[in-house]
């Protein structure tokens, strides 16, 4: 959200997936003297996602920016899209991208600066040897280490605001989202004396495995009360492949009929990770 007041008058540049209720909000507050809705998605549409082929395909007219970003689930691809991150490398936690596919993928972008979102804590290193080996390209690494952390950041990205005004909003955005995902245990382990059984489901909240147990719904909600504490406003579920719609609404019930946040659902379809939350 950017907010220039003139006086008696405000002006309000919003990115959002619901543009209603943005509308719904403003009309709480006086009325609307002048409109303008785009579908950033439709204005956009030239897409680049990157597998091991790397089918690139560069534009015509140079860009003023690019959004390369790693994602993996159809429903995430797809949002990142919304979000103006054109550019997305298949990858996560199990299939990590090298360095040579940014390089790529990079080397088929014309444009004037390049935000990369590794969204992994894994994939970093690779994308700042990617910035380091196209040294006279404007590269930034904005140092995202979950899908929800690049996702508040692209919420963030303006086009008519400069680099380092973006960087600055999209960084601020980062650190203020937390990071919770369930995933199962591929063996016996022990993690800082929490015991762990082979196909337990598990609770990391950011770094930290805080919860292990068969009962996935348990795992869930111990980690949630973990996850929102009381200077949240905003939780985003990603709900992964393995997830039936019964589960997802159990959980999402479960965060509006115990939490003062906002809630938003989507189907993420990621693998690994059965859900991933962020909370802004």
């Amino acid at each position: 959200i950017v907010v220039v007041t003139d006086e008696d008058l405000v002006k309000v540049h919003v990115h959002t997936l619901k543009p209603g209720n943005a509308l719904n909000i403003g009309q709480k507050y006086g009325e609307f003297l002048k409109l303008k809705i785009e579908n950033m998605s439709e204005q956009h549409h030239t897409i680049m996602e990157t597998d091991v082929e790397h089918a690139i395909k560069a534009k015509k007219d140079p860009e003023k920016y690019a959004i390369v970003t790693v994602a993996a689930g159809e429903g995430i691809v797809d949002l990142f899209k919304e979000l103006r991150a054109e550019y997305i490398i298949s990858g996560g936690q199990t299939m990590n991208p090298s360095t040579e596919d940014f390089v790529d993928l990079i080397n088929g972008i014309d444009c004037d600066h390049i935000i990369i979102l590794p969204n992994n804590s894994n994939i970093i290193l690779a994308a700042n040897q990617a910035r380091d080996i196209l040294e006279d390209r404007d590269i930034h690494v904005l140092e995202t280490k979950s899908i929800p952390q690049g996702l508040s950041a692209c919420l963030m990205f303006n086009p008519e605001a400069s680099i380092e005004e973006n960087l600055e909003e999209m960084l601020e955005a980062v650190k203020n989202t937390t990071t919770a995902q369930v995933t199962y245990a591929i063996k016996d382990t022990v993690f800082e004396n929490l015991e762990i059984r082979k196909d337990d489901f598990m609770g990391i909240l950011e770094k930290d495995i805080i919860v292990s147990n068969p009962d996935k719904q348990f795992v869930v909600e111990t980690l949630l009360k973990s996850l929102i504490t009381d200077d949240k406003e905003i939780v985003t579920i990603l709900v992964g492949e393995d997830i039936t719609d019964e589960e997802m609404d159990a959980v999402t019930q479960y965060v509006e009929d115990n939490f003062d946040v906002e809630c938003e659902v989507y189907r993420g379809n990621q693998p690994v990770y059965s859900f991933i939350f962020g909370a802004e």
